[in-house]
């Protein structure tokens, strides 16, 4: 092995060294703010939105591991992200359903007539 071979071979040891910092950080901080930013659109408790936050931490965490160990190909950090990403844009899209049933059920109330006396 040549010096250039070693130098090359030490970069590829740094640079992956600090990847994995990076990709650790990255994981870290998708898993700290989906789930809390999820929580916060479903209660407006501070104390209930801490504990659901723990909950869907905890619920992404387990669903990325099984999405994971189920299709081996998929990193884990990916499917991790996915899942709790995904809780979040459910809980984004839940005051919109509301709103669109709360929407059809004033239509409602109103095409309905009133009974004569």
């Amino acid at each position: 092995m040549t010096a250039l071979g070693l130098g090359f071979l030490a970069l590829t040891g740094v640079t992956s060294a600090e990847a994995t910092q990076v990709v650790g950080a990255l994981l870290l901080l998708g898993l700290v703010a989906a789930p809390a930013g999820a929580a916060q659109r479903l209660t407006a408790r501070p104390y209930r939105a801490m504990w659901l936050s723990a909950l869907l931490a905890l619920a992404a965490m387990w669903a990325g591991l099984t999405v994971s160990y189920a299709v081996p190909t998929l990193p884990p950090s990916f499917a991790i992200i996915a899942a709790a990403s995904a809780i979040y844009l459910l809980a984004a899209l839940v005051p919109a359903v509301q709103a669109a049933r709360r929407g059809r059920s004033r239509e409602r109330t109103a095409a309905t007539p009133l009974p004569a006396s």
